[in-house]
């Protein structure tokens, strides 16, 4: 056991311990900093060689700000092969004066925030599915939930994405086999899992297709699902060069093109990656789009059925759906239109618009119950479905 935290600054270090909580006064029951409802957050994070270099974006460093304003803690595990765990802090204050608490609470999120933006994997390969594990064994009841940034590619049994085939499998087989060897985290039972980043890769890790990185979501849902948790993907792309001298990660193999079984699934295209001009179906950049919406052109026609383009929107804290009915539906045209100038025809394509109201809608608001432009970016969306296949999978 670690004597001190090692990211907390010296004034503070007396105050903390690795492993356990500590205060320099006891918890206040009552008052500006108590923490009778308290919220821990468990945290997955730290730079490996197969994605862009560690940096939290806004709606992963709101969950640490709502953690602390709670006066919770955090469990900070790095996702090598081999989980490198860094121990639990308090990130709240324990002080009886109001200015001195949000003192306190203002000068931790910062050094924590810039500790997790530093950590760099140790050991080779990746593991998510055990540092989550390990990240949420002390949450304690009513949790902020566990933070995870990174691709979601594990390269290390008993989820070795590096395995040929395991990228496209079936999302719910795949969970099903870790539960049944008992491979699934153990204290996710009503826990959120906020996911940054996944999918987007770096180093010597060829990008994934939409469908690879679709179907690598849908894993992870399943898993988590199957766990007993919740899967919440953030929305900012993670972008960049991996960090230096990272011990390696074996590349995962990714299909060239889709076949039909793909089609099991729905297809997620975030608007991230179409750049529509804000509250419009116009692309800011009609050839990256068609670049994007490229790589799914093989897979339609090797499909064979009619794909159907659904529109999704965020509500952007509106009271009602008309409006967003229409831009989400005219933003799947616009994606029909691009296909079928790719090539496509269009006798295999049809649209729909669901606006913000459908299965698949997430919260805009931040645990403090703050409206955040990024959470609510999650839900603009454009979705390809096959024949029976729902929305939310």
């Amino acid at each position: 056991m670690r004597s001190a935290i090692r990211f907390v600054a010296p004034a503070l270090a007396a105050c903390l311990v690795a492993v356990a909580l500590a205060a320099c006064s006891s918890s206040a029951a009552s008052g500006p900093c108590s923490q009778a409802s308290k919220r821990n957050l468990g945290v997955v994070a730290g730079s490996t060689a197969n994605e862009p270099a560690m940096q939290l974006p806004a709606s992963a460093a709101n969950q640490l700000k709502a953690t602390g304003a709670s006066n919770g803690s955090v469990t900070i595990v790095i996702p090598s092969g081999t989980p490198e765990a860094r121990g639990t802090t308090l990130l709240g204050s324990t002080a009886n004066d109001d200015i001195v608490c949000k003192s306190d609470q203002r000068n931790k999120l910062a050094q924590v925030t810039d500790y997790i933006d530093a950590l760099k994997a140790s050991k080779p390969e990746v593991d998510f599915l055990d540092a989550i594990d390990q990240a949420a064994r002390n949450l304690g009841k009513n949790s902020m939930g566990v933070l995870v940034v990174g691709n979601g590619l594990q390269t290390v049994d008993p989820l070795n994405f590096a395995v040929k085939g395991l990228l496209s499998a079936e999302p719910q087989q795949v969970a099903s086999d870790l539960k049944s060897k008992g491979e699934l985290p153990t204290d996710l039972s009503g826990v959120t899992v906020y996911w940054s980043g996944l999918g987007d890769v770096a180093g010597s890790q060829q990008p994934l297709t939409i469908t690879a990185r679709s179907n690598l979501e849908s894993i992870w849902a399943a898993i988590i699902k199957t766990a007993g948790g919740t899967l919440s993907v953030l929305p900012e792309p993670a972008s960049g060069s991996a960090g230096d001298a990272l011990p390696a990660v074996t590349a995962v193999p990714v299909p060239a093109a889709a076949t039909k079984t793909d089609w099991s699934q729905p297809i997620i295209v975030r608007d991230s990656d179409l750049l529509f001009v804000k509250d419009t179906a116009t692309f800011s950049d009609p050839t990256t789009a068609s670049k994007v919406l490229e790589a799914l052109v093989p897979s339609i026609e090797q499909n064979g059925q009619v794909v159907t383009i659904t529109g999704t929107a965020s509500k952007d804290q509106a009271t009602s759906n008309t409006a967003d009915l229409a831009l989400s539906r005219q933003r799947a045209d616009a994606v029909k239109q691009a296909l079928t100038s790719l090539g496509v025809p269009a006798s295999l394509l049809a649209t729909a618009g669901v606006g913000h109201q459908w299965c698949g809608f997430k919260p805009e608001t931040d645990a403090t119950g703050t409206y955040s432009d990024a959470l609510a970016e999650q839900n603009r969306t454009v979705i390809l479905t096959s024949p029976g296949v729902s929305l939310c999978g």
